[in-house]
């Protein structure tokens, strides 16, 4: 990270929190995100006006979408340019598991991780889980990368397999929930799915997965009043805030006391379903 991203995060914390968003598709014309340079403005604008301080450029690496790390960094200094004031934007992907990118990946594990640290976006196919789909991570993560799950909640496969998110997890790797998930935004399934995993702390991070400014935009303060109110306001900073925060730094999770959340009276949980639009 850059000395001046690094100092955004220092000095006193603010009475409320800045997020860190670590998945959006806010460039422009790579892939399903943003179609033009004027609406990935308008949703590095929308981003900051609603609490966002870091946002992750996370552009996918897939057969459709093949990830170039020169366009990606030209893009970049485009939207950096447009940027928000307050709003520090970096370079991430949305890595898919593919066997051309496993290999691009342990050639230069860094063209492809968050602020090109370690922490990696790893996306699994909603049609299959390979079976050497651990072998394939271990060998990303004895290059120095570590491995973050995107919205496992969403992946019709992965809800019937309840079982396997907690072997990963308890395995080292980690959890990234869509931020419109908790509310129904991708419909009931992966609601469910999603508060299971936050009940049990199987979830480490909440990210916007932002793609538009009408359907997925990129917001993290309703999350973070659903979380609040569901969990608490120190458990959903952990999510929005601490745990992205390293991801960005590069550095490892400090899950001391981390689990499954407390759980609050029943009227605090029911007041936590809908979050406040305002």
């Amino acid at each position: 990270m850059s000395q001046e991203a690094s100092s955004s995060f220092a000095g006193q914390e603010q009475p409320h929190p800045e997020f860190v968003d670590i998945h959006s598709h806010v460039l422009p014309g790579v892939d399903d995100g943003a179609a033009s340079l004027d609406e990935a403005v308008r949703m590095m604008e929308t981003a900051r006006r609603h609490g966002t301080r870091v946002l992750v450029a996370s552009p996918h690496a897939n057969p459709a979408f093949p990830y170039d790390r020169s366009r990606t960094e030209r893009l970049l200094d485009e939207l950096r340019a447009r940027a928000p004031s307050g709003l520090q934007l970096i370079r991430g992907c949305d890595f898919h598991l593919t066997f051309n990118n496993v290999e691009q990946a342990l050639r230069w594990p860094a063209d492809f991780a968050i602020n090109g640290r370690c922490w990696l976006l790893m996306e699994l196919s909603e049609l299959t889980v390979f079976a050497n789909t651990g072998a394939l991570w271990r060998r990303l993560e004895d290059a120095g990368l570590r491995i973050i799950l995107t919205h496992p909640e969403r992946n019709a496969l992965l809800r019937q397999r309840f079982e396997l998110i907690e072997q990963w997890v308890s395995e080292g790797r980690y959890m990234q929930l869509t931020a419109g998930s908790l509310f129904g935004g991708f419909g009931s399934a992966a609601q469910r799915f999603a508060t299971r995993m936050l009940d049990a702390g199987l979830a480490h991070f909440v990210a916007s997965d932002a793609h538009d400014l009408r359907c997925r935009p990129p917001r993290l303060d309703l999350a973070f009043q659903w979380l609040a109110r569901r969990y608490g306001e120190a458990y959903a900073r952990r999510l929005v805030v601490d745990h992205p925060r390293c991801a960005v730094e590069g550095l490892a999770l400090n899950l001391e006391g981390f689990g499954p959340p407390p759980r609050l009276p029943w009227w605090r949980r029911l007041a936590g379903a809908k979050p406040k639009t305002n």
